[in-house]
């Protein structure tokens, strides 16, 4: 079954962006780590349902000094404002993951670019087969896949620094993003189509992209906008 997994947002300051969301939303933080291979630092804020946003910087400006394609995309993306980047979905099945890959004429990518170092070591590994890749999904505005067979370590249930906020999400309702839906599901082809992916879609006719996240909270509904992706 394929469902919205996590939401990538892009800044020129981790602690900044994340602590604005904080205030914006109630919601805690948790730190997810850092991907050694592309300098980025991340912190994680749970929507509920096993749904997630993660912030990205980075956190190694040697990659940029030594112009790292990926250090300089995101700050390319992020010098005008925090941004949504990525817009995940997931799957428990491969052959959806398979599929989906014929479907954009790529192989599955087997591993999470640059890796990643948890700072929470038990909760176990990331996910690593996905398709499309970064560089053929959100700089498009467009979703990827990950492959995620089971929920019992999910990055969303990671337990809130204290402090950080009181506010629980308790998931997903609705997501704002460009285009249509004929453009959405001419890109997902016969894989899932965008009614079963259980949260209301809105649709805009603007640039690809997500544009808006709206959640459930103890504290009621909440809305995050932000600009997206740069295409």
């Amino acid at each position: 079954m394929i469902s919205l997994d996590h939401i990538a947002v892009w800044s020129d300051n981790l602690y900044r962006t994340t602590v604005d969301l904080s205030r914006a939303t109630g919601l805690g933080s948790a730190d997810g780590g850092y991907f050694p291979g592309l300098g980025l630092g991340q912190k994680l804020l749970s929507l509920g349902d096993y749904v997630y946003i993660e912030v990205e910087s980075i956190v190694d400006h040697r990659m940029i000094a030594e112009r790292a394609p990926m250090a300089l995309e995101l700050e390319r993306q992020s010098a005008n404002g925090d941004c949504f980047a990525g817009l995940c979905l997931r799957s428990d099945n491969l052959d959806e993951i398979a599929e989906f890959a014929r479907h954009r004429g790529i192989a599955p990518s087997e591993n999470i670019a640059g890796g990643k170092v948890r700072m929470v070591p038990a909760q176990g590994s990331a996910p690593s087969v996905h398709a499309p890749d970064f560089w053929n999904s959100w700089r498009l505005g467009k979703p990827n896949i990950y492959y995620v067979p089971d929920l019992a370590n999910h990055s969303s249930l990671l337990p809130p620094q204290p402090g950080t906020g009181d506010v629980r999400g308790t998931g997903v309702i609705s997501i704002e993003i460009g285009g249509t839906e004929p453009d959405l599901q001419a890109w997902l082809g016969d894989v899932v189509k965008p009614a079963e992916l259980g949260i209301e879609i809105v649709y805009n006719g603007g640039p690809d992209g997500l544009y808006a996240v709206t959640f459930d909270s103890t504290a009621g509904p909440r809305t995050i906008r932000l600009n997206p992706i740069s295409l």
